[in-house]
This record gives C-alpha cells, structure tokens and sequence, in this order.
C-alpha cells in the first residue's frame, strides 16, 4: 500500500513522519488549481490510498481548537454527499482513540469559510462539524481508491478569520511574512484575532503533531 496525503500548507505536512510508511504528500496552499494538481499527482506517483490531512475551520460551537476529526461523510459544495472507506475509517478510530476523535460530517468548500456568520449558516444547512478546501477535490481524484480524512479543528465556529490569515500562503504551501506583515499594517486592528488564532493554531498542531506520528494505513 502507498499513501497518499493532501495538505494545505507546510506547516501541517511537516508533522507527517517520513518513516512510518511508505508515503507521498502534496499540498494546495489553499488554492483549488494547485489542489487538483497535487491531487493528480498523487496518484501519478502510485498512491493507492488517499487521505486529507490537516487542520480545519469548525462549524460546530461545541468543537473547540484541538478537537480531532474523523469524518465518516464528506459533503460537497453542491451539497451532494460522500461516504468515507468504511475499513480504513475504522483502523484510523481504532489507532487514534486515544486522541478522542469525533465522527460526522464533513464540509468540503472551494473559497475560504473565515466569517462566524457564514459558519453558522454552513452548520445549519449541512450538519457538517468542520470545513476544508482539500478533502473534496482529493476525494474526486480519487475515482474510487480508499479515501479518508483526518483533521483537526483549528479556529473555533464563533472565531473569525484575520485577513492575513489568507493573505499568508505561498503558492508553495509555506508562509507569507511579508504578506501577513503588509496585511497588519492595512488593518492593524486584526490584532487581537491573529493572536487568538494562533493559540488554537497551537493547540491545534499539538494533536496533529501526534497524529502524523502515528501509521495511517490500514491494516
């Protein structure tokens, strides 16, 4: 078996230990193009399952930073929805029950979801627990190959998103300072949220730190 493993950016690849088994990783840096790529391209390199990993931006007040999600549905933009491989769903609950994961739906977005307001309409219409831009175009790549996602919640349902949040991604998946330090200086009243954001980006990688540590695979 060779996994195959869709990011965001690289400060989440980064946890993905390059020992445990055989692996290719990719990443989007949060743009849909790049992800349809790097999606392909797994699977040019032979991956045979196919897993979203990373953080996520919650839906669900009830979920705070750091929360572990194993998604069993993955509901599309359309709204149409996706079951997740049931086998490796259960390897991965089993090998990561001591992490506490929560099990539902999971949201799949192609713009970014950084407005309280938006979150809260996104939760109501879908039940969706947590939204990314990667596990839907993964999942359509996927044509059939086992396909899980494992994420964890990073900001909260009531957090909004700073701009430099966005403003922050390299097309390479790294991170912008000078575009994160111009966006402050545009608005530098998105202090405090940067602040917020990163404590429960911390939190965050905490979990997800332990998780890439871990065999992914089944079996």
């Amino acid at each position: 078996m060779h996994l195959g493993v869709l990011a965001g950016l690289q400060s989440e690849a980064r946890w993905l230990s390059p020992i445990v088994e055989r692996r290719s990783v990719a990443l989007s840096a949060a743009r849909q193009a790049i992800a349809a790529t790097a999606s392909a391209r797994l699977i040019a390199e032979g991956a045979t399952h196919l897993l979203s990993f990373g953080l996520a931006g919650g839906l669900d007040p009830a979920l705070p930073p750091g929360t572990l999600l194993l998604p069993d549905v993955l509901v599309l933009p359309d709204g149409s929805e996706q079951g997740i491989d049931a086998g490796w769903h259960a390897a991965l609950l089993d090998r990561l029950r001591d992490f506490h994961p929560v099990v539902g739906r999971h949201l799949g977005a192609d713009l970014p979801v950084a407005d309280a307001g938006e979150k809260a309409a996104l939760f109501a219409r879908t039940k969706a627990l947590a939204v990314d831009m990667e596990s839907h175009i993964l999942m359509q790549a996927a044509a059939g190959r086992p396909f899980a996602i494992l994420r964890v919640v990073c900001d909260a349902a009531e957090d909004v998103l700073p701009p430099a949040a966005l403003a922050g991604i390299k097309p390479d998946g790294s991170t912008d300072v000078p575009g994160i330090l111009a966006s402050i200086l545009r608005h530098p009243g998105q202090i405090p949220a940067l602040g917020r954001l990163a404590r429960a980006a911390k939190a965050a990688d905490r979990v997800l730190k332990a998780c890439g540590a871990r065999p992914l695979l089944p079996g």
